[in-house]
C-alpha cells in the first residue's frame, strides 16, 4: 500500500565548502531530528539541501541559528514497497494525468520502503492521483 502525502521540504542554502555536509547534518542529529530524504547538489559558491525531516519546525530554528537561509516548499512524498519498477509505475501514472514532475529523489526506509519526494506542477492532483 502506498502512502501519498503534502508536506514541506526545507531548501538549505549554505556557503560551498568543505565540511557543510557534516556541519548541516551533524545539527539536525544535535538537535535530535531525524532525517527522512534528502538531496544536495553545489552551484559555484553555494550549497544546496533539499531535506524531509521527522520535525522541519525544529530543523529550521536549528539551521537558521548557523545563519543558512531556508525556502519552504510544498512537495508529495509517497511511501511504496522497494521494488524493480515501482517508479516507472509513478511516472507513468502522473504523466497520464499531465502532471509536471520538476524535481524529485528518494530515500530507503525499513522494512523493504522507499520513500519519494516530489515537485510537480500540481501537487494535489499528483497525491489524488497516487492515492
Amino acid at each position: 500500500m502506498n502512502v501519498v502525502k503534502n508536506e514541506t521540504e526545507l531548501h538549505v542554502i549554505t556557503p560551498n565548502e568543505p565540511g557543510i555536509f557534516g556541519r548541516v547534518l551533524g545539527t539536525l542529529a544535535n538537535a535530535g531530528i531525524n532525517l527522512r530524504a534528502y538531496c544536495i547538489s553545489s552551484k559555484k559558491d553555494r550549497g544546496h539541501f533539499l531535506l524531509v525531516t521527522s520535525d522541519n519546525k525544529k530543523a529550521e530554528v536549528a539551521l537558521r541559528a548557523l545563519g543558512y537561509k531556508i525556502k519552504v516548499t510544498n512537495v508529495v512524498t509517497v511511501e511504496v514497497t522497494d521494488r524493480i519498477g515501482v517508479g516507472a509505475e509513478i511516472g507513468a501514472l502522473l504523466g497520464s494525468a499531465v502532471i509536471d514532475i520538476k524535481y524529485s529523489y528518494g530515500s530507503s526506509v525499513s522494512g523493504g520502503r522507499t520513500l519519494l519526494v516530489f515537485k510537480t506542477s500540481n501537487n494535489k492532483k499528483a497525491v489524488k492521483t497516487l492515492q
